[in-house]
C-alpha cells in the first residue's frame, strides 16, 4: 500500500468518526468520502463543524482506542491541525512509530 493510499485511508477513518460525532449531536453531517475529496473540508477546523472540545476529546480517544495508539496533544489544540486531514497524518504517524517499534 502506497503511503498516499494509507494516508487516504487514515483521512477516512477520521472522517467516519467526525461523521458520527456529529450526527450524534444533531449536525447535519456530510458524507465521510466528501470529508475526504473536499480540500476545504478536509482542512477545516473540527470547531467550525459544530464540534466543542470536549467533541474532540472524545473523538480523539475513540480514535485512540481503534487505531492502539496515541495520537500527539497538538492535533488537538493546534487549529491547523485538529481536522481530518490533520488527524489523518497523526495516525498514519502512530502507525509507522508502532510498525519501528521493537515487540
Amino acid at each position: 500500500m502506497t503511503d498516499l493510499t494509507q494516508l487516504q485511508a487514515c483521512e477516512l477513518l477520521v472522517a467516519q468518526l467526525v461523521v458520527g460525532a456529529m450526527s450524534d449531536r444533531g449536525i447535519n453531517a456530510p458524507k465521510a468520502d466528501e470529508l475526504v475529496e473536499d480540500p476545504g473540508l478536509r482542512t477545516r477546523d473540527l470547531s467550525l463543524f459544530g464540534l466543542s472540545s470536549l467533541d474532540w476529546i472524545a473523538l480523539a480517544t475513540r480514535l485512540e482506542n481503534t487505531i492502539g495508539a496515541e495520537i500527539p496533544d497538538q492535533v488537538l489544540v493546534t487549529p491547523k491541525q485538529r481536522c481530518v486531514a490533520g488527524w489523518g497524518q497523526a495516525i498514519l504517524a502512530a502507525r509507522m512509530n508502532l510498525s519501528e517499534t521493537p515487540h
